[in-house]
């Protein structure tokens, strides 16, 4: 297959290869860690995609704090 193929083939199946490699990486987290431990893991990398994205929007540490305790004055 040459690059010029290859590209087109990712292009036109991007969310089945994305979706088949976030099940695999899916299933091999609960294979090693176990349910529980897994899930905990996906949701600490949620939290930090999250943290990240207000960031890139500069909007700062202390923006988020704000955001996440506001004053009730």
């Amino acid at each position: 297959m040459s690059g010029k193929t290859l590209r087109q083939f990712f292009v036109e199946h991007w969310g089945k290869i994305l979706g088949g490699a976030l099940g695999l990486i899916v299933g091999l987290c609960i294979l090693l860690f176990g349910f529980w431990r897994s899930l905990l893991l996906f949701f600490c990398i949620a939290v930090g995609v999250y943290l990240g994205r207000l960031f890139d929007r500069h909007e700062g540490l202390q923006g988020i704090l704000q955001r996440i305790w506001p004053d009730n004055d």
